[in-house]
């Protein structure tokens, strides 16, 4: 049992180091959605249920209920994972949605609970915001500190072709303080298209830019190879991370798988399934 406890002390210490020295926290915020993720995490101008994560003026383009969930184990780490929840609720008003995630091992735990609101400003431009709770516990320690942040974004269709996002993530650089470290969460900005050049074919990108850390650049690209099944691929850095995936879809249902490949800590494996009410 000792031996255990020493195991996931020294995980938490290891995620600690990668989520903070390294910013690789949730409040990166890039790594939601099994088709996103294959996709390089180019996802700042897809329209998704993941968009509450990514960019939350594409959830003004949904006119039905959709609910989605997202689990995936970074690095093939045992007891490391990551868990998302997804909930849009269009009304004639604006579009409203939830969105919770959760990652981490025994000994340490990040979450994030998000309320959005999005709603089209005119006939080819979307705005969202989202208001966050960012919370990290350390059960050994008996301590649970959190903290409120915002994030915003617009989206543009210049034409049903090309659409253009744009996302901010934590302008107010909110921090956690505990007992024993004080973090600042990223601040990024993130610009990037979605082009449909023909119907069974797109290409994204983005560029994104962290406060600290080096300017990201994102890139995937989708095709349909027949009426309900998709094969994709993506490649971003710094660091490069090369990432695949296959997804199924039809008319109320989807599944997405992915795996990422990065650099230096390996492979993370991911899920998602998304069901439009």
């Amino acid at each position: 049992m000792k031996g255990v406890n020493v195991k996931y002390r020294l995980l938490a210490l290891v995620a600690f180091f990668v989520f903070f020295s390294k910013g690789y926290s949730i409040g990166d915020n890039n790594q939601v959605g099994a088709r996103e993720v294959a996709l390089g995490n180019a996802s700042v101008a897809i329209i998704s249920p993941f968009s509450v994560f990514n960019n939350q003026a594409a959830l003004a383009l949904f006119k039905n209920v959709s609910v989605a969930v997202d689990f995936r184990q970074p690095y093939l780490i045992e007891g490391f994972s990551s868990k998302a929840l997804a909930f849009v609720i269009p009304t004639t008003l604006s579009n409203f949605a939830v969105g919770i995630q959760q990652k981490g091992i025994p000994g340490y735990n990040e979450s994030r609970f998000g309320l959005s609101m999005a709603r089209a400003l005119g006939n080819r431009v979307y705005a969202g915001i989202q208001f966050n709770y960012f919370m990290i516990d350390f059960p050994e320690q008996g301590s649970r500190r959190g903290t409120f942040l915002i994030e915003f974004g617009m989206l543009y269709q210049t034409t049903h072709n090309l659409t253009i996002g744009l996302h901010i993530f934590n302008p107010s650089r909110a921090s956690i303080e505990s007992l024993n470290f004080k973090s600042e969460l990223p601040v990024s900005a993130t610009a990037g298209i979605a082009l449909k050049p023909s119907a069974n074919l797109v290409f994204v990108s983005a560029v994104a830019f962290c406060y600290d850390n080096p300017l990201n650049i994102r890139m995937g690209i989708e095709y349909q190879f027949s009426d309900c099944f998709f094969l994709r691929g993506g490649l971003s850095g710094k660091p490069i991370r090369h990432s695949a995936g296959l997804g199924f879809k039809n008319r109320n249902f989807s599944v997405d798988f992915a795996i990422v490949h990065h650099e230096t800590l390996g492979y993370t494996p991911s899920i998602s399934l998304t069901l439009n009410l």
